[in-house]
C-alpha cells in the first residue's frame, strides 16, 4: 500500500489551486523544490533538498488540471505578502522532510537526516514536539560548520545506558490471550467479572473491619484485585483446562460462602507466600511416639488384629473356593460369551482374551469416555433440607450431570469381585507356616493392579517391614491376561517400566537395582528400577517366604490386596477398620485424607493435574503403618489410665 501511495506523487492534483489538504499526497509544483530519491529497500535511502535562497521566500503554485488531462499550464497563486525570513524557510523545508519521512516510516526505512540537523541518540515518541526539538538542534548547528560531516554519537565502552523501566500497563477485566483457550472469550468474560465481584465483596468487607495496620496491608487496590482475578482465572485455564469452567465456577461458589476472617486468612498466606515466609496457620506433621520398644509395639499390635469372621460382605475371602464353585464360574463366563460391564463407564462390551483373530482386538465397542476420579461430598447449600451434592473427584463435576466423562480411554475395562471366579485364573492359598520368619516381624502390605482380559490383576507388590518401614519385597508383576490399561493414575505403573524392567528368576536377587537420574527432586526409590517378576503365582511364593500366619499383615482397605494376590490370611490388621467411617463400611476413608486430618502429613502429591504420576506402593505401605502406630499411642494411653503398666518389658493388666 506504501509503494501506491508513493506513486500519487507523480501524478498532478486534481484540486489544482484549490487544494487546501495538508500533505496532498498528490504533485504540487512547490513540491518541485524538493526530490526524494528512494531506492532499492536493500540500498541506502538518501532524502535530499534543493539550494534555494534562504533570504526569499518561493511563492507556492499550483497546478490546474483540465478535463482533457493534457500537460497543465501553470498559473501563478496569489498570495499576501509575507515577511521572508530564514526561520521560516528553514520550517518550510522541514515539512517538505517530514513528509517524506512519513512516507518512509510507512515501508518500515529509516530515513537520514536532513542537511544541518543533528543526529539524535535516542528517538522521539510520537507526541513529542518536533518543531522545539529542531530549534534547539538548528542553533546547534549553526555554530557548526557547515562541510563538517555529521555522524552520530558512539556509545563509550562500560558505560551502560540508562534503560528505566516502563510502568507496568493498567490492565482490565478482560481475560488475558492463551495460547489454547479453555473456553469461549464471551464465557471467560463472564466467569472473570463474577470472579472479580466477589474478591471486590470480601475487601470491601476486609476493609470496613480493619483497623490496625496489619490488616491494613491485607487490602488490595482496584488495580490489584483486577491482577489477582486475572492471575487466579489465568492459572485455572492452564493447569485445569480440561475443568476450567467447573474450576473456576467452584472458586467463585467458594468465594460467596467464605467469611471475611477466611478472606484475611488467604491474603496473609498469599502476602507471606509473595515475601518467602512461612504461613503461621502451616503446622508440622506429627510425629507418632508410642511410648514403647519396637518390641513392645509389635507386640501391641496384636491386639489390633481384625478376625475375618463378618468381613466377607465387605470382599474379604475367609475360605477357599472349591473346585467345583470354580467349575461352575467358568461355564457362567463361557456362558455369556466374555461380554462383560465396563467399570468405567458401566457400558457392556465383549472382552478377547488371546486377541481377536480377524483383527487382532482386545475388547469390542470402541474408545471409553469415563470420570476417572472418585466421588466425593460437598459443602451442604443453605436451607434445612438441603442435602449435599455428590461429585467427581477428578473434575468437580455433579454426578447427576449428563455431560458424560472428562477423560477418554482406548479401551473398556472390567473386574470381578466374586471369590469363584477370582479362584478360576489362581486359586487362593492359605499362608503356610514359616519358621524361618521372625517371631517379632510385623509388616506393612500394599499391591498396585492393573486392567487386563481376565479383569483387575496385580502388577506390583509391595512388603515393608513395621514400624521402621524398610523394603523387604518390591517387584513389577506380570499379569496372566494381556494388558487393556496399567491404571498408572493410581498404580503408578507405567507401560515404559514394564518393558525396561529387567526379568526376575529364580535365585536372583529381587532387590530394585539402582538407575543412575539426574533428576533431583526424586527419592533414591523413585530412581530405582523394579524388577519383573514372571506371574502373580511367583509374586505369591515371594510373600510367603517372608511372612507366617502370625506375622501381623498391615494395610489401608486389605481385602483388594489379599485378593489381588490370592491369599488368606488370618493376621490382618486394617486401617479402614481401625478409623471406620461415621456412615459404616462399605463408606470408608481414604489414606490420603487420614493422613492429612489426623498426622498433618501430604501423600499422593501429584506435581501436574494433568498427568498424575500414579500412587508410590512403598509410600501407601508406610502411612498405614504410622497410621497403626498412632492408634498404637492411643490404645496405650487408654490402657494406662485403666491401671495397665509395663512390667519386665511386657504389658500387664492391673492387679499383676
Amino acid at each position: 500500500m506504501a509503494g501506491s501511495l508513493a506513486a500519487l506523487k507523480t501524478l498532478p492534483c486534481p484540486a489544482g489551486d484549490k487544494c487546501t489538504a495538508f500533505q496532498c499526497l498528490f504533485k504540487h509544483d512547490i513540491d518541485t523544490d524538493s526530490t526524494i530519491a528512494i531506492t532499492n529497500s536493500e540500498q541506502p535511502v538518501t532524502l535530499t533538498l534543493a539550494a534555494s535562497d534562504t533570504t526569499q521566500d518561493l511563492p507556492r503554485k499550483r497546478v490546474k488540471l483540465d478535463s482533457t488531462r493534457a500537460a497543465p499550464s501553470p498559473v501563478a497563486r496569489q498570495t499576501e505578502p509575507q515577511e521572508t525570513t530564514p526561520e521560516r524557510t528553514q520550517i518550510k523545508r522541514q515539512k517538505v522532510a517530514m513528509s517524506s519521512v512519513d512516507e518512509l516510516a510507512s515501508r518500515k526505512m529509516e530515513p537520514p537526516l536532513p542537511i544541518g540537523r543533528q543526529p539524535q541518540s535516542s528517538a522521539k515518541g510520537a507526541g513529542q514536539d518536533i518543531s522545539s526539538s529542531s530549534k534547539v538542534q538548528d542553533s546547534k548547528s549553526n555554530s557548526a560548520s557547515p562541510s563538517a560531516p555529521q555522524t552520530r554519537p558512539i556509545a563509550k565502552p562500560g558505560v551502560k545506558a540508562s534503560n528505566k523501566a516502563a510502568p507496568k500497563k493498567p490492565e482490565t477485566l478482560n481475560p488475558r490471550l492463551l495460547k489454547q483457550s479453555p473456553a469461549q472469550h464471551n464465557t471467560r468474560i463472564k466467569l472473570v467479572k463474577a470472579l472479580h465481584e466477589q474478591y471486590a465483596r470480601l475487601n470491601l468487607e476486609l476493609k470496613k473491619e480493619a483497623k490496625d495496620d496489619a490488616s491494613k496491608n491485607l487490602l488490595l487496590s482496584d488495580q490489584e484485585l483486577i491482577v489477582k482475578t486475572l492471575d487466579d482465572e489465568q492459572e485455572m485455564a492452564i493447569k485445569k483446562f480440561k475443568i476450567y469452567g467447573n474450576a473456576i465456577r467452584n472458586r467463585i461458589g467458594a468465594c460467596k460462602k467464605m467469611t471475611v476472617a477466611k478472606w484475611k486468612e488467604e491474603r496473609l498466606e498469599a502476602t507471606k507466600a509473595t515475601n518467602g515466609e512461612e504461613t503461621e496457620n502451616a503446622s508440622p506433621p506429627i510425629v507418632v511416639v508410642t511410648g514403647l520398644t519396637t518390641a513392645q509395639e509389635i507386640d501391641f499390635v496384636h491386639r489390633l488384629v481384625s478376625p475375618l469372621d463378618g468381613l466377607t460382605a465387605f470382599g474379604y475371602v475367609a475360605s477357599i473356593p472349591s473346585d467345583e464353585d470354580i467349575r461352575k464360574a467358568k461355564e457362567s463366563v463361557a456362558a455369556s460369551g466374555n461380554v462383560e460391564v465396563c467399570d468405567r463407564c458401566t457400558r457392556r462390551f465383549q472382552v478377547f482374551p488371546g486377541r481377536r483373530e480377524e483383527d487382532g482386538a482386545l475388547a469390542s465397542n470402541g474408545s471409553c469416555t469415563f470420570h476417572p476420579g472418585k466421588f466425593y461430598y460437598g459443602e451442604r447449600g443453605p436451607g434445612k433440607h438441603s442435602s449435599a451434592p455428590k461429585k467427581y473427584r477428578c473434575c468437580h463435576q455433579n454426578f447427576n450431570d449428563e455431560s458424560g466423562g472428562c477423560t477418554t480411554a482406548s479401551t473398556h475395562v472390567f473386574k470381578t469381585s466374586d471369590p469363584n471366579r477370582l479362584a478360576s485364573l489362581l486359586n487362593f492359598a492359605e499362608t503356610p507356616p514359616n519358621p524361618a520368619v521372625p517371631v517379632d516381624r510385623a509388616v506393612g502390605f500394599d499391591c498396585e493392579m492393573g486392567y487386563t482380559t481376565y479383569g483387575l490383576e496385580l502388577i506390583r507388590l509391595t512388603l515393608v517391614s513395621w514400624p521402621d518401614g524398610e523394603r523387604l519385597l518390591d517387584v513389577l508383576v506380570q499379569p496372566y491376561g494381556e494388558i487393556l490399561d496399567l491404571n498408572t493414575r493410581y498404580s503408578g505403573v507405567t507401560p515404559e517400566a514394564m518393558v525396561t524392567a529387567e526379568r526376575w528368576k529364580p535365585g536372583d536377587d529381587h532387590k530394585p537395582a539402582s538407575a543412575p537420574s539426574s533428576d533431583t527432586t526424586k527419592s533414591p526409590e523413585q530412581k530405582e528400577n523394579l524388577k519383573l517378576v514372571p506371574s502373580p503365582k511367583v509374586a505369591r511364593d515371594l510373600l510367603f517366604s517372608m511372612i507366617s500366619p502370625d506375622t501381623p499383615l498391615i494395610g489401608h482397605g486389605l481385602e483388594n490386596d489379599l485378593n489381588a494376590v490370592r491369599i488368606i490370611h488370618p493376621t490382618c490388621v486394617d486401617t479402614v477398620l481401625l478409623y471406620p467411617h461415621h456412615k459404616g463400611l462399605p463408606i470408608r476413608h481414604g489414606l490420603k485424607h487420614l493422613m492429612e486430618r489426623l498426622l498433618n502429613r501430604k501423600i499422593q502429591v501429584e506435581t501436574d493435574d494433568d498427568r498424575p504420576e500414579g500412587h508410590d506402593s512403598a509410600e501407601d505401605a508406610r502411612a498405614a503403618g504410622e497410621l497403626v502406630r498412632l492408634k498404637v499411642r492411643d490404645d496405650w494411653c487408654d490402657l494406662q489410665w485403666k491401671g495397665w503398666k509395663l512390667k519386665d518389658g511386657e504389658i500387664v493388666p492391673p492387679g499383676s
